[in-house]
């Protein structure tokens, strides 16, 4: 028997060490009693209307949490997802902002910073040895950095 076959074997001799011991535990798995849909919720261990979908009733009276839940979502307004600013490679060195240096492989926000601040206090990179004064950048991070740059 070769590695991939002995590591199935493990695999499924795993799964069923975990499916006897979730299956014997004395406290079982939480179960689902009933799932709140909206203004209804559907109850779980009663007999399907029509075989097919599952029994729907009317929540009870007396459960104002279920109304509360309900109109705090109504009236939240829909989450905005923040997109990240599209980079187009080669990037310009002496222009570029933090979220565009740290589109380049290797460059963390961290990075990014230093290398601004550098820029600033030196003035403007004229070619990649002057990168290289940057705290972080050595000669194999400036190899990776040198395809996606462009000195001014």
């Amino acid at each position: 028997m070769n590695a991939p076959e002995k590591n199935v074997v493990r695999l499924a001799l795993c799964l069923l060490v975990v499916g006897v011991v979730v299956r014997i535990l004395p406290w079982g798995l939480p179960a689902i009693e009933h799932f709140e849909v909206g203004e209804s919720f559907i109850v779980a261990n009663e007999a399907p209307v029509s075989g097919v979908m599952p029994v729907v009733r009317n929540p009870p009276a007396d459960s104002l949490e279920v109304s509360k839940i309900d109109s705090n979502l109504e009236n939240r307004p829909p989450k905005e997802r923040k997109r990240a600013k599209k980079v187009d490679l080669p990037v310009h060195i002496n222009t570029a902002s933090i979220d565009e240096l740290c589109a380049l492989n290797g460059v963390g926000p961290k990075l990014a910073e230093k290398i601004l601040d550098t820029r600033n206090a030196l003035g403007a990179f004229k070619n990649a040895e002057d990168l290289q004064k940057v705290p972080g950048i050595g000669k194999k991070k400036l190899e990776k950095l040198l395809p996606g740059l462009i000195f001014d």
